[in-house]
């Protein structure tokens, strides 16, 4: 995966409940930066909370020119996201 597509405000899709085969995707945020070409930031006014949230590189399944797909569910990208600013990134 080419970390140089992923690019500012292009919104970010989990995995639909069918997964791979099954139902669309859910919109989880929209791309506000990578930082260290290892975390996706995404922007705070897409969240419920009002928070930036981050996600590792390596959960992009495929980007194209309208927007980012992930290989989690909604549910798995709800739990496992990050609050803060990962180290190192």
């Amino acid at each position: 995966m080419d970390v140089s597509q992923l690019k500012e405000h292009l919104p970010v899709y989990a995995e639909g409940p069918g997964g791979l085969s099954g139902a669309s995707d859910t919109h989880i945020g929209n791309i506000d930066s990578v930082e260290g070409n290892k975390y996706v930031k995404l922007t705070k006014n897409n969240a419920p909370d009002g928070q930036h949230h981050w996600f590792p590189v390596d959960w992009v399944r495929a980007i194209d020119e309208r927007a980012v797909y992930l290989k989690k569910t909604v549910d798995e990208v709800g739990a496992e996201l990050l609050n803060e600013q990962p180290t190192g990134a």
